[in-house]
């Protein structure tokens, strides 16, 4: 394949420097460069830059159009094997990703029906069940009238705690075998008042405050680290293992709260439920 003046395929005048050879080369080879224009024309004329360009480059008058050619050949085909090359370690990489993330999903749903059936997920559900019927008790227990029931002093503490609220208080102990915390300034007065009573929830018998007569006067003294004051918040934890299973997806919200429900919010369950005779208040609707 002749090429015709090396000058003239790259355009410049004879006597051209080497810059200029460079930069007409670099613009042309741009051109026609088969990744960017894909006509038989534009390969052809390619070949003949790259002849020109070596021709002159190397200070020859004579060139190898064929050398040149068959030298580009090899290169293309060396470019377009390794190209298949890696679309082919790029399909071999995705599939591995896709397999792996396939088993990790396989490994999750196998491990949330485990924890859905089974003695796991029996136990799940009875916690579930028992934080719902302590969820509705405790929302009727704190909307229905309240009681009040007599009661009598049989000691008091002599140490004073700093509440929560920043109040002063002391232990207050009944003949019932109940200890209330209550304002230290009242405290010790409650053994030498009349009609003292209790103002309590009437189902789970949740003391809200003591009630007294001071000569003329009804007075009430708050209860504080009450389980009354916690009520609504108290109810909403136990309402969380009915949640995690309802909404039970193959995720670690599930698996969290599955393992939380089954240990931590059992526990506060049964606490909540073996103080102060709440199981027994329950059992008979209060009556006892």
């Amino acid at each position: 394949m002749q090429t015709g003046d090396p000058y003239k395929v790259l355009g410049l005048k004879v006597g051209a420097s080497p810059d200029e050879i460079r930069s007409a080369y670099r613009r042309l080879v741009k051109k026609y460069h088969p990744d960017r224009n894909p006509s038989a024309s534009a390969a052809t004329q390619f070949i003949a830059v790259q002849t020109a360009y070596e021709q002159l480059s190397s200070g020859q008058n004579a060139a190898a159009p064929d050398a040149v050619e068959q030298h580009y050949r090899a290169r293309q085909a060396q470019y377009d094997q390794d190209l298949e090359a890696y679309k082919q370690q790029r399909a071999a990489a995705r599939e591995k990703i896709r397999q792996r993330k396939q088993n990790e999903e396989a490994y999750k749903m196998a491990y949330l029906q485990k924890l859905k059936s089974g003695k796991i997920g029996f136990w799940h559900r009875a916690v579930a069940c028992l934080g719902a019927l302590l969820f509705v008790v405790l929302w009727t227990d704190f909307f229905l009238p309240e009681k009040q029931t007599p009661i009598r002093a049989a000691a008091y503490g002599l140490h004073t705690y700093s509440s929560v609220d920043g109040h002063l208080v002391q232990l207050f102990k009944s003949t019932d075998e109940r200890a209330f915390w209550v304002a230290d300034y009242l405290s010790q007065n409650l053994q030498k008042t009349q009609n003292l009573r209790s103002i309590e929830t009437p189902w789970l018998h949740q003391v809200k405050a003591l009630t007294f007569h001071d000569g003329l006067y009804e007075l009430s003294v708050p209860i504080h680290f009450s389980f009354y004051w916690a009520q609504i918040w108290l109810s909403l934890l136990f309402l969380i293992p009915l949640l995690s299973w309802y909404f039970a997806s193959a995720d670690i919200i599930f698996v969290a709260g599955s393992f939380v429900s089954r240990y931590a919010i059992l526990g506060c369950m049964l606490w909540f439920l073996l103080s102060e005779n709440r199981f027994i208040h329950l059992l008979s609707l209060g009556q006892l």
